[in-house]
């Protein structure tokens, strides 16, 4: 399924952030699927500073993967009533139809 691993809507409103993989040496990041940037930590995601790609060719990490690094309960289940649900059930942003992008809750 495309977009399985989503944690979280770009800055850029117009891709969603990623788990991504390492293809050279495994390590989990974060990449908007648009704008290519990129994340080390979840917590600097939409934050000013990005990285520069480090990698033009990142692998899906596999749900084994994803559990090990507690990334798992990031991953966005559902958009309801223009909520952004993490699968921790944790709400983290609203649709705003006049401003047509989302916002940080």
């Amino acid at each position: 399924m495309k977009y399985s691993n989503k944690v979280d809507w770009c800055s850029c409103n117009q891709g969603w952030i990623e788990i991504k993989k390492d293809s050279r040496n495994g390590q989990l990041f974060f990449k908007c699927s648009e704008c290519m940037a990129e994340f080390n930590l979840y917590e600097d995601i939409n934050r000013l500073a990005r990285d520069i790609t480090r990698d033009e060719n990142p692998l899906d990490p596999s749900n084994i993967e994803i559990i090990k690094h507690e990334y798992y309960k990031l991953i966005i289940k559902e958009w309801e009533n223009k909520y952004l649900i993490r699968n921790d059930n944790k709400v983290i942003k609203k649709w705003n139809d006049e401003k047509r992008e989302f916002e940080r809750i």
